[in-house]
């Protein structure tokens, strides 16, 4: 067998882990991934790191997006709208990244500052005293399918608890869930799209610890449906990232992508299931705890 620059039984088993979270569609699964490079596993290399980040994210949409679709939790109109503005910024967040975040000195702090501060703009939407009708709305209608779901299992049908697209303009597309309606400007979406993903390309993960608030706290929509259209509007950005660093010539050690994907598989396979029964504040707290630990091992 060849011999392996890491522990291959430490790479499997915190790539189960990592892919459970990034299936979670919370964030902060590539940021665990890049901790088990950087910590875990040694890895010096923090190009490689990047660039392989991303690929584990994009196996663990393979096998997660299917499900969130069976469970009709994928808002199609807005992922597809992040995904006009995403390809850019990852490319020239790809570029960026590998010519001026080429160093680990320079890099780690980087990381950790940005993961910190989304992570303490998470915690204080989750719990700020005050909420806005918008966001009660949202939060409102993510509980009632998730108990129709809970109702269902005991012999109930569930009812209204797929998304619906009203109208699609260039300004303003509508869509009906759970009883309510929710609107979002194409543009502005495209526009965030593009600054989002600049952002997870120059750190080197997919960027759904920067969706995932963007999508829940800006546009307001139900974090039931956040989970699963983040991953997919994610897919093209990550891909778009990947191709540009084998493009500029970053070295990847296929032999831990192999491995490591294994275990994504493994973790995006359980995270959709659990998902979908875990209240939406307690999923935004948990995501906030995770990002800020992470955020303040990596600037201490």
């Amino acid at each position: 067998m060849q011999d392996l620059a890491f522990n291959p039984y430490l790479a499997f088993g915190w790539s189960v882990f990592a892919g459970f979270v990034m299936a979670m569609g919370g964030g902060g699964g590539g940021i665990l991934a890049g901790i088990g490079h950087i910590s875990v596993l040694g890895i010096g290399d923090p190009n490689m790191i990047k660039a392989v980040n991303q690929i584990l994210e994009f196996i663990s949409r393979i096998f997660s997006v299917p499900i969130y679709q069976r469970q009709r939790r994928i808002v199609w109109p807005l992922a597809v709208a992040f995904a006009i503005g995403a390809p850019l910024g990852a490319i020239a967040g790809s570029w960026f990244s590998k010519n001026y975040l080429g160093d680990m000195a320079d890099y780690r702090p980087v990381f950790g500052a940005l993961v910190a501060l989304v992570a303490a703009r998470v915690l204080y939407e989750a719990w700020t005293r005050s909420p806005s009708r918008a966001a009660r709305k949202a939060e409102a209608a993510s509980e009632r399918v998730r108990q129709a779901q809970i109702d269902a299992e005991s012999g109930l049908a569930p009812s209204g608890h797929a998304p619906r697209t009203l109208s699609i303009a260039w300004n303003r597309v509508r869509i009906a869930f759970a009883g309510d309606e929710f609107d979002f400007k194409p543009l502005g979406v495209a526009a965030g799209a593009f600054g989002i993903s600049f952002l997870g390309a120059s750190v080197g993960v997919g960027g759904g610890f920067l969706v995932t608030p963007f999508m829940a706290t800006v546009l307001l929509f139900p974090m039931y449906l956040v989970a699963g259209t983040a991953l997919v509007a994610l897919m093209v950005p990550l891909m778009a990232s990947v191709l540009a660093y084998i493009a500029m010539h970053v070295h990847i050690d296929w032999w831990l992508v192999g491995i490591e994907g294994s275990g994504i598989m493994i973790g995006s396979l359980l995270g959709p299931m659990l998902n979908r029964y875990i209240n939406e504040r307690l999923l935004k707290l948990y995501v906030a705890i995770i990002l800020f630990a992470i955020g303040l091992y990596y600037l201490i």
